[in-house]
């Protein structure tokens, strides 16, 4: 009985450290949580609540949670700052460089997984090594290059360096998508009478929908964000949103409010556009992935 007794004892230790244990890791990963929502979610929050208020209200101490909104900065920032034309070059410049970063980076990465070659690695390697120079490196000369061509300060200047920036990233990520797709799909589309860019354009890529998709993505939110060659390529008829944020940096002091209401309209279209297509986002995400 006493040996009976000392195992029920033991169990009833090993689940109560065990209960104990679990406890703390929960706690652990809440008070990270928190963290990580202090650290990405307030600076939005703060962000978006100041662009609808006063100045006065939004640097008040102690901060007024509640007070009357105001469209005051986003009108400015609109009808003042000419937002809504740096609005417009930042939709065109991130739609087109991402639509051709795909048209010439698809059939890149479907040759580089589908077609035997030699030194294939090495050439793959070579398309994300154009990643690890930093951008300063190349913005000198195209400088140079673009005011002796005509074409400085044009938002098809801006398309051409961003489809050179996105191009590695499609390769990259949409070669790791045929990869997943079998070889007997292409195989047996030949043994149909199908030819291989026909192959490509009716069966493959329909397949590949979700990589597409997350890809597409990644290159939109990139080129929206894009800072450094929209600030040294432009100055005043192809200015994006990213780089127009500077001119609120004024001789009278850094306009808050404006800042604040031209963050958050320079947010909201990509998370709107993300929320729209997260389902086809996480598909590609996770496309691939080993299922149980």
């Amino acid at each position: 009985m006493s040996s009976a007794g000392e195992s029920n004892q033991k169990r009833f230790g090993g689940a109560v450290m065990k209960a104990r244990r679990k406890r703390i890791k929960k706690t652990i990963l809440y008070v990270l949580l928190l963290l990580l929502f202090f650290i990405y979610v307030v600076p939005i929050l703060w962000m978006t609540t100041s662009s609808i208020k006063e100045e006065k209200d939004a640097f008040s101490m102690p901060p007024k949670v509640f007070t009357k909104p105001t469209l005051a900065n986003y009108r400015d920032a609109f009808a003042v700052r000419g937002f809504s034309k740096n609005f417009v070059n930042s939709i065109i410049v991130s739609v087109g460089s991402s639509f051709f970063a795909l048209l010439l980076g698809t059939p890149a990465a479907y040759a580089l997984s589908r077609f035997k070659m030699r030194r294939k690695e090495d050439l793959f390697f070579w398309f994300l090594s154009t990643r690890m120079a930093p951008p300063i490196l190349a913005a000198l000369p195209i400088f140079i290059i673009s005011r002796k061509m005509g074409i400085f300060d044009t938002r098809g200047l801006l398309i051409i360096m961003n489809t050179l920036i996105n191009l590695s990233w499609v390769v990259w990520m949409m070669r790791s998508f045929f990869d997943e797709l079998p070889v007997q799909i292409d195989e047996a589309c030949m043994v149909d009478g199908l030819t291989r860019v026909t192959a490509l354009t009716k069966v493959i890529l329909p397949l590949a929908r979700p990589g597409l998709v997350a890809t597409l993505i990644f290159c939109l939110v990139l080129s929206w964000n894009e800072y450094f060659f929209a600030l040294v390529l432009t100055s005043v008829r192809a200015v994006t949103l990213p780089a127009a944020i500077t001119s609120f940096l004024t001789i009278h002091g850094l306009l808050w409010g404006q800042m604040c209401a031209a963050g958050t309209i320079i947010m909201l279209p990509i998370l709107f556009f993300v929320f729209i297509v997260q389902k086809h986002l996480i598909r590609g995400l996770t496309m691939g992935a080993v299922k149980g």
